[in-house]
């Protein structure tokens, strides 16, 4: 009985840690996704800049 116990006990934490790893993983693909947002309005607003000076 003990050792169906502490087998449950190491399943439950196994699955924790993957479920936090998963979960910072997802994080960090979002986290990416922001950036290269930021980083494409940056470019388009340069862009428009330039061709009102040029306008």
């Amino acid at each position: 009985m003990d050792l169906f116990i502490i087998l449950i006990a190491i399943v439950v934490v196994v699955s924790l840690i993957m479920g936090i790893y998963s979960t910072h993983k997802h994080f960090k693909g979002k986290e990416q996704e922001v950036k290269l947002e930021r980083e494409r309005l940056e470019l388009e607003r340069k862009r428009l800049e330039l061709e009102e000076k040029k306008g």
